[in-house]
């Protein structure tokens, strides 16, 4: 008792006591409350955002994998057209130019045997002629 006699503690002391929980429970009620509601639903929101960014980053990767896989096999298909069209095409022309070939090697065959045809005619021909000359000439110079 001492002690509190030398701190100043008196009778009032209880009366400090019950002021101080009246404005404790008044301001918890009008103000604290409030405030820790406040805080609840900011705490609230912005931990549901970030599980909310984090979630929509993970369906983002999603996306974006499954754009690039689409992408890739969109290349490999329009390759693949490309290089089946022009296998197409390359074929074509080829086939063209050896029909083609064949029909110049015919022509010339053709044209070859003819000619080999008109020189072996020409050829007993001019041996003839030769002969004819030949005998021209020796009788020409025997005179």
């Amino acid at each position: 008792m001492e002690i509190f006699t030398q701190l100043g503690v008196d009778s009032s002391l209880t009366y400090q006591f019950v002021i101080l929980v009246v404005v404790f429970i008044l301001a918890n009620f009008i103000f604290l409350g409030k405030l820790q509601e406040v805080l609840e639903v900011r705490e609230e929101k912005t931990v549901k955002l970030e599980n909310s960014a984090d979630e929509i980053i993970e369906k983002v990767s999603n996306m974006q994998s499954e754009y690039k896989i689409k992408i890739d096999e969109a290349n490999r298909v329009a390759l693949k057209v490309s290089t089946d069209k022009k296998q197409s095409i390359t074929q074509k022309y080829t086939d063209q130019y050896k029909q083609s070939e064949k029909e110049v090697n015919h022509l010339v065959d053709t044209a070859r045997n003819e000619f080999s045809k008109e020189i072996a005619g020409n050829k007993t021909k001019y041996l003839a002629e030769s002969e004819a000359l030949a005998e021209t000439l020796v009788q020409k110079i025997v005179q």
